[in-house]
């Protein structure tokens, strides 16, 4: 098993995401490891979903999004 040796960015709650299936969100909770599972609301639902998804997928989406406006 390998381990990054960079340090992880804490993520704080209300951070904005965008799903392209559930569109704009934001985390509910803040995240402060990669392995943990976060909420996020989207559309007035709670998800509870891996933080890996929200760091790797869904918060980039959001500032790519953000790069077109």
């Amino acid at each position: 098993m390998t381990e990054k040796s960079d340090e992880f960015k804490v993520i704080p709650p209300t951070t904005k995401v965008l799903c392209p299936e559930k569109g704009e969100g934001w985390t509910l909770t803040g995240i402060t490891g990669i392995d943990e599972h976060t909420s996020v609301m989207f559309q007035g639902v709670r998800y509870t979903l891996p933080a890996k998804l929200i760091v790797e997928e869904l918060l980039p989406n959001y500032l790519e999004s953000q790069k077109n406006n």
